[in-house]
């Protein structure tokens, strides 16, 4: 395998920075899944080698997809865009895999991957890969719900301009219309269910009025960073706009999505809000169910936002997850 070329240094210094304040709660590490598991020994057993210094790349957004790779050690950085500003998608640590998707998918890179310490990992060729699909039935399926939590993984960084809501760190509109409609490509593609639903905090306009916008900015800031506290690996938080806030849950139906929400944002919300005064809050939540409510992102939408009005016409703090 021929030498790889190097990231710039001022960006490989700003991913090194980047990973040092990723929270150790979101440096994911390896789990006892016994998918896992085999994944690992098979990657062992019929693996090839390879050692990346730090700053090298593995391979380049729009590269054909030659095959996938296992971390045996190391921290590896996902990459879209110009590698002079790139936008950085999250980073993969020792026992996970990059690569697989644009296997999967049948697709060239989607991202640039680089190194950004020392790093050994295992490659497994496109032939080896399409010999395990054919030998164990279901495996590809499985493996991209497995797996495809990791490309949701996103972290903030200095030059993810427009990614993110710079006053509460969850993820913008602009991510939200991208990342929807990835959400549905994959959904389609590998035929699981997902919920949108929408947050909209109630009588937040009062907060304003009554305690000014600093204050009502505080109580933004933590209402999200409460929810994304409690969020699963795959969940995603996007700011819509002003009090209101979008989820989308990956493989929560129409049976889970109510009691699902309402658990999550009743641990959320169960203390006041610190300050002065304390605030105690509530919420109005609408969802709806990818493939039940539509499989457009304009279908989604339409059937979440009629649901959240259902919820503040019957007096608010309530979710409402289907036909009332």
């Amino acid at each position: 395998m021929k030498k790889k070329e190097l990231i710039p240094q001022s960006i490989l210094k700003k991913l090194k920075s980047a990973y040092e304040h990723v929270p150790e709660r979101d440096k994911v590490e390896s789990t006892d899944e016994e998918f896992d598991s085999g994944l690992k020994e098979f990657l062992s057993a019929y693996g090839q080698d390879l050692f990346l210094e730090s700053g090298e790349t593995l391979f380049f957004q729009g590269d054909p997809a030659d095959g996938l790779y296992w971390i045996e050690s190391g921290v590896l950085a996902i990459l879209q865009g110009d590698l002079e500003n790139p936008r950085l998608l999250t980073f993969r640590s020792s026992e996970h895999v990059v690569g697989e998707i644009a296997l999967l998918e049948n697709v060239k890179r989607t991202a640039t991957v680089a190194a950004i310490t020392e790093a050994n990992l295992k490659y497994l060729s496109q032939e080896k890969f399409q010999g395990l699909l054919a030998l164990i039935p279901g495996f590809g399926v499985e493996l991209m719900r497995l797996l495809s939590r990791r490309l949701r993984e996103v972290k903030p960084a200095e030059y993810s301009d427009g990614m993110y809501d710079h006053l509460t760190s969850a993820m913008s509109r602009q991510a939200f219309d991208v990342r929807l409609r990835e959400e549905i490509d994959r959904a389609q593609i590998y035929r699981y269910p997902f919920s949108l639903v929408f947050l909209d905090i109630d009588h937040f306009k009062e907060v304003n009025d009554t305690y000014g916008h600093a204050r009502g900015d505080e109580v933004l800031i933590e209402f999200a960073r409460r929810v994304m506290v409690d969020l699963r690996t795959t969940d995603m938080l996007f700011r819509y706009g002003g009090d209101e806030f979008v989820l989308l849950l990956q493989g929560i139906d129409e049976e889970r999505g109510p009691a699902f929400v309402q658990r999550l944002l009743d641990e959320s919300l169960s203390t006041p809000i610190s300050g002065e005064p304390p605030i105690t809050l509530s919420f109005s939540a609408g969802i709806s169910y990818f493939p039940q409510d539509g499989e457009s992102a304009e279908e989604l939408l339409e059937a979440a936002d009629k649901r959240v009005y259902t919820s503040k016409a019957k007096g608010r703090g309530r979710v409402t997850g289907g036909a009332d």
